[in-house]
């Protein structure tokens, strides 16, 4: 658990991290459920981290709810000399997914707290769309509901006791 500030409120976040172990696999399909933003972290130093990628995006596809947020990591930026999947690739494989990018090292904390801010402002994006529309649709519905009851009154009904609305 974690509290981090995104536009001056305090979000307090949830994290797990199955390190891209195959035997926490059945375990993450159930945490997908849930999940309302999921980091996919490769390794840069290894191109076979990179290629489990998508494996665990189709996962993602599969398992977690429409719209949860998604971000591409390419983490170990401290480690440049044992590169072997480039900044480019990471960037073209997170626009095919709709995904955005981000090369982060947890050695040295070079965009982590971008990476999480970044994450959780997609994720309350995404609740004030939802929101929004809710309250839309709510509205509409209290509209719909007022203009039956104004068709269901009989002229000269306001100022009479026994009418009937229904």
């Amino acid at each position: 658990m974690k509290t981090i500030e995104v536009d001056g409120i305090k979000v307090r976040i949830q994290i797990w991290d199955t390190a891209g172990q195959e035997r926490y696999q059945t375990i993450t399909k159930q945490y997908y459920r849930r999940a309302q933003g999921i980091f996919l972290v490769y390794d840069i130093s290894s191109e076979r981290s990179y290629q489990h990628i998508m494996k665990w995006a189709s996962d993602v596809d599969e398992y977690a709810p429409d719209g949860v947020q998604k971000i591409l990591i390419g983490n170990k930026a401290d480690e440049e000399q044992k590169r072997q999947v480039g900044r480019e690739q990471g960037l073209q494989l997170a626009k095919e997914y709709g995904m955005d990018f981000y090369e982060t090292s947890a050695c040295t904390n070079f965009n982590i707290k971008e990476s999480f801010t970044r994450l959780t402002e997609l994720v309350l994006q995404a609740h004030r769309k939802e929101l929004d529309g809710l309250r839309l649709y709510a509205a509409d519905e209290l509209n719909l509901a007022e203009l039956e009851e104004e068709e269901c009154k009989p002229e000269g009904a306001e100022n009479s006791p026994k009418a009937c609305w229904c």
